[in-house]
């Protein structure tokens, strides 16, 4: 029967309704699972335009799918292709495909009225030079052999202007078109290209179902056939992202689950103190979801695969409470009261150490881990000692044995050679970890699988495309200033092209020069008329009318302009105009995308670039983030000597002198487990040290638990399957495939095990049953 004061059973019932209405809110609003990536990088802290550019560009990204078929044979790839495209026809109701090369030359002919104002810069090269010398040997090159291959108009375009602007615009393309399909030039063996634009959120895991569902297993039809289809996209990663959080969520929140329920049968050799441990950790995991949910509006996946070690943390109140149930039935709850907050605040505080790094991702795993502890804690105190059977007294023989084995331990006050041993080891410990070198590289939050960067990196190779957060970002009061900048840049990046540090570049101003350009490019033209057309027309034998004729369709062509209304409207402005930035403000920007590797020469000479030029931006959202982990980073191990001052002087009120028994082991263990990961991996980063705060946090408890109980066998016992529960939990988190969650495991681990281990070396001395020990003596 259940027992308890009115104020208890008031408590517990209001606890039990705050549960009832956050689940109930959380599953109205509703359940959204996170995929994302991009919720794991740190929030933007550039300006306003720059930052909508990098969101602008990803999104880009993210909406697309690539595929491209490649075989030894060109027809056996080009009727893959169709077999391919067939076989993608029940995604149509989510993405809209792209395979074939559009049938009209309307896109060919849109720039044709604007032939004279719109140059290529190798024409503009030419008609500055020699008086436009060049341009008319090449003309009439062209004119006069039939085997030329250009489509020439020599009334309208008699010096051959607008097949140079073709030729400079299709110079940089990796495509060319071959029966209708989309030829990659770059790939050695015939491959050819198909895109899916999404209709829906790339994160969205019924959508990476669904595209997944159909294309995985026409990767197996065609390789089956010699046909070897790769894939590029956002969405592909996302789902391995997804499907690798699942599967560890899996593995580490049931084996926790299983060991834990293995560990209190082996112990307790009953089903109810199971239920006991169990209810608490169940009702905190259920307020973190719900809490997370409703603040947050998604819950992502990396965050439930790492919630799911909270099962081995948020069990140790409940342990507590049971074990030192069994000895002091009837104030359980007053004994443990003080020990239990402590123990709580003191892992607070290391989750907490989340929430200070810039990621979203770990902000939303901090509050998730926060609020699982503190509804387990609350549960603990106001459910389990109305839920407790019996106030019968009896001792486990599971305490008596594990404390039979500490007592055959060394401890500090009785082995002289203890204390200078574990100076020794703290010492050359934190020799090591002075010399120890950051790594702030954005790779730790790649979690896809090798084989599908490889193939998204050759995809994106073969496209000639750069990486989608590194660009120049040229701004300005209006378009017509921005494309004046934008061209006064192009000498220069050419140059970087011609020095081989840059691989290409694509910028609006090719295709729409800005209003004082194209009224150079008419003046230059009428100059060539001027000079050489009456020398070019008695070559082509045209009549005195025929020349004044094209002389006044030149004087007429000559004063149009493409105005970016104009080019907006225009076919050929679909793939640019995405280039253009407009903000709330009616600033204006536009996007130069680089093509190539982005070496360290070619990254300093763009930030050289920039530093000379206050309108542009160079924008390298990678090293961007690096830079800031790096900052991030110094600003934890700030905390996180903070955090071990705030710590000693709570524990100094409350323990006077003795308070280094509890700070020790969980101090030397981060020592010697940060100096050996340091040996082992060669550097360290942002999340080793976050998980330096919760080895802090959690080994915090076991010290105070066993000084607040005056080091009982029954604590003892506590604390051991606290900390085995900790270590299945944390231990499975090591073996993780996502780099994020390896670095939080793979020190926690060691951590927290040296920590137990440790333990026991800095008790005062055994009682002679349960090893209690005075508050005096504590405080001496």
């Amino acid at each position: 029967m259940m027992k308890g004061s009115f104020l208890q059973r008031t408590g517990a019932l209001l606890w039990l309704l705050i549960i009832v209405v956050l689940s109930v809110s959380a599953v109205r609003k509703g359940v959204h699972f996170d995929t994302s990536i991009l919720a794991l990088l740190p929030e933007s802290q550039q300006q306003p335009l720059i930052r909508k550019a990098t969101d602008h560009l990803a999104d880009s990204y993210a909406n697309k799918v690539l595929l491209v078929v490649s075989a030894p044979e060109k027809e056996q790839a080009q009727q893959a292709v169709t077999a391919v495209a067939k076989g993608l026809a029940p995604l149509k109701n989510i993405a809209e495909l792209s395979w074939q090369a559009p049938q009209d030359q309307q896109t060919l002919t849109a720039l044709f009225p604007y032939r004279f104002a719109v140059l290529s810069e190798a024409t503009r090269a030419r008609l500055q030079q020699a008086a436009g010398e060049d341009q008319l040997q090449l003309a009439l090159q062209r004119l006069l052999n039939p085997l030329s291959g250009f489509a020439l108009d020599p009334v309208r375009d008699p010096f051959s202007l607008y097949p140079d602007l073709l030729l400079s615009l299709q110079a940089g393309l990796p495509i060319k078109i071959e029966n209708g399909l989309l030829r990659l030039t770059a790939a050695k063996e015939p491959s050819y290209l198909l895109t899916l634009d999404l209709k829906a959120a790339p994160f969205s895991m019924p959508v990476q179902k669904k595209v997944e569902a159909i294309i995985t297993p026409l990767i197996e039809e065609q390789r089956q056939q010699g046909v070897t289809l790769r894939r590029s996209g956002l969405l592909f990663h996302a789902a391995a992202g997804a499907n690798q959080a699942q599967q560890e969520m899996s593995t580490i929140g049931v084996g926790s689950l299983l060991g834990i329920v293995l560990m209190i049968m082996v112990v307790f050799r009953s089903l109810w103190p199971l239920a006991l441990v169990l209810i608490p950790v169940l009702t905190g995991t259920l307020i973190a979801v719900a809490a997370t949910l409703l603040l947050f509006g998604r819950l992502h996946l990396v965050t439930v695969a790492f919630g799911a070690g909270l099962v081995g943390v948020a069990v140790d109140y409940a342990l507590h409470f049971v074990c030192e149930s069994r000895i002091e039935p009837e104030h359980t709850v007053r004994k443990l009261f003080a020990g239990l907050l402590l123990g709580l605040v003191s892992s607070v505080a290391g989750y907490a150490g989340l929430a200070l790094a810039p990621f979203p991702g770990l902000r939303q795993m901090a509050l998730f881990c926060v609020l699982g502890l503190t509804g387990a804690w609350i549960t603990v105190l106001l459910w389990l000692p109305l839920l407790r059977k019996h106030h019968t007294k009896a001792p486990l023989a599971a305490a008596r044995w594990l404390d039979r084995w500490r007592n055959a331990y060394p401890h500090i006050g009785k082995t002289p050679w203890l204390l200078p041993l574990m100076l020794i080891l703290g010492v050359m410990s934190a020799v090591v970890i002075w010399q120890g070198k950051a790594q702030d590289s954005v790779a730790l939050l790649q979690s896809s699988p090798k084989a599908l960067i490889d193939e998204d990196r050759q995809v994106q190779q073969w496209l000639g495309n750069g990486s989608s957060a590194a660009f120049l970002l040229v701004t300005g009061s209006d378009l017509e200033q921005v494309l004046q900048s934008e061209e006064r840049l192009q000498p220069t990046l050419a140059s970087l092209q011609q020095q081989g540090l840059l691989g290409g570049y694509a910028a609006v101003s090719q295709v729409l020069p800005s209003m004082q350009r194209q009224t150079d490019n008419a003046a230059l033209v009428r100059s060539l008329y001027a000079r050489h057309w009456r020398q070019l027309a008695g070559i082509l034998h045209f009549s005195d009318d025929r020349i004044r004729q094209t002389d006044a369709r030149m004087q007429q062509d000559t004063t149009t302009r493409l105005t970016p209304e104009l080019w907006q409207t225009l076919p050929v402005s679909k793939a640019w105009s995405a280039l253009i930035i407009h903000d709330d403000e009616g600033q204006v920007a536009s996007v130069i995308r680089l093509k190539g590797p982005l070496t360290p020469k070619l990254k300093q000479a763009l930030s050289q670039l920039e530093a000379r030029q206050p309108e542009v931006h160079f924008v390298d959202r990678i090293g961007d983030i690096s830079t800031l982990m790096s900052h991030y980073r110094g600003e934890i191990t700030d905390w996180l000597l903070l955090a071990y001052a705030g710590v000693m002087f709570m524990l100094i009120v409350r323990y006077r002198i003795q308070f280094w028994r509890v700070v020790l082991p969980p101090l030397l263990a981060s020592l010697i487990t940060f100096a050996g990961f340091l040996l082992l991996e060669g550097g360290y980063n942002l999340f080793n040290l976050i998980a330096l705060m919760l080895v802090l946090g959690i080994g915090l408890d076991m010290g105070i638990f066993l000084s607040e109980s005056g080091d009982s066998d029954h604590t003892w016992l506590a604390v051991s399957l606290s900390a085995l529960s900790s270590l299945l939990a944390f231990g499975l988190l090591a073996l993780s495939q996502t780099p994020v969650l390896y670095h939080f495991g793979i020190i926690i681990l060691p951590g927290l095990a040296l920590t137990w281990l440790l333990a026991p070396l800095m008790r005062v001395r055994a009682g002679k049953n349960s090893g209690e020990l005075s508050q005096g003596e504590l405080q001496e």
